[in-house]
């Protein structure tokens, strides 16, 4: 989902460590944590422990883990490789059950990723999209108007048991899919603008976690947005 982060910048800008913030220390970081995530990821995979049960708790603590560092982005340097290992075994049942129904999807949707990832920091870069007030809000209500989706979709399937499998294959699921995954990459912006914002305004060194952290938020959304667009796609074959 979309990360709060840029909101939490003006409170960050009051509070200094003495060194401060790089794009350099950003990227290690960033990359240190997509390593954990990996780890944890193939770790739970290989010992058995990817089932529905670790995926439910491992949701729930990351989920609790997400929400304490976006209310305290000085506890980013702790809490992020935690986040990072709890996420790992989160992604692994999915990506077990992905792999064993359409193999090598896994490889795909990780290269995928990597490159709307890349190709957004490229054109973030680049000035061809300007992350402005406008974007942000944009990009803000399309993130509630989602989670209402999500909570009525959970409501009327759990409590009336309505049934919206159509939204799950076929054209409509590619289109519903790409969508989401549009709304994914648009938060990858926000976060750029985030770091860019965090660097350039001499944030202390401390907050580069917090900028990994958000960063790896919105990767990992990508990811399962990838992922199951293409399960839709190879679904259909």
């Amino acid at each position: 989902m979309e990360n709060p982060g840029l909101s939490k910048l003006d409170e960050l800008s009051r509070e200094y460590s003495g060194e401060v913030a790089s794009y350099s220390g950003i990227a290690m970081k960033e990359l240190f944590l997509l390593v954990i995530v990996a780890a944890s990821l193939g770790a739970t995979w290989y010992f058995g422990y990817a089932t529905t049960i670790t995926t439910m708790v491992t949701g729930i603590m990351g989920l609790i883990a997400c929400i304490a560092i976006t209310a305290k982005p000085a506890w980013a340097g702790t809490l992020s490789p935690l986040y990072a290992i709890l996420e790992g075994m989160f992604l692994a049942c999915i990506t077990v059950v992905s792999e064993a129904y359409y193999p090598g999807i896994v490889l795909d949707a990780v290269l995928m990723t990597m490159g709307i990832a890349f190709a957004a920091a490229f054109v973030y870069s680049r000035g061809i999209i300007k992350v402005d007030s406008r974007f942000m809000s944009a990009v803000s209500v399309m993130m509630v108007g989602l989670l209402f989706c999500y909570l009525g979709r959970l409501v009327l399937e759990f409590f009336f048991g309505v049934s919206f499998s159509f939204l799950d294959h076929g054209i409509i699921g590619v289109i519903v899919s790409v969508a989401i995954l549009l709304l994914a990459t648009a938060c990858l912006f926000m976060d750029y603008e985030q770091i860019r914002a965090t660097v350039q305004g001499g944030l202390s060194k401390e907050y580069e976690w917090f900028c990994a952290f958000s960063l790896l938020v919105t990767i990992i959304w990508v990811y399962i947005r990838v992922l199951d667009l293409l399960r839709i796609l190879r679904g259909d074959d």
